[in-house]
């Protein structure tokens, strides 16, 4: 499940899905588990990831691999 600290108001961290628009990658959902979103993304088709991420909504995120599920 998405997680969010006092530290990090604002912020959304946990295991997503991102589409890749125009060169630019764009946010789609995020998920209970690397596996739900695995399967939304293959689901979704052609330029849908899953990923870990942090987001907060209107700045982006930075992206990548987490070892193990949260």
């Amino acid at each position: 499940m998405a997680q969010t600290g006092l530290q990090d108001l604002g912020w959304a961290k946990g295991w997503g899905v991102v589409r890749l628009v125009q060169e630019k990658l764009e946010f789609v959902a995020f998920f209970d588990s690397r596996e739900d979103a695995e399967a939304a993304a293959a689901e979704a088709g052609i330029g849908c990831q899953a990923c870990w991420l942090s987001y907060k909504d209107g700045l982006g995120f930075p992206h990548g691999e987490k070892d193990g599920d949260e």
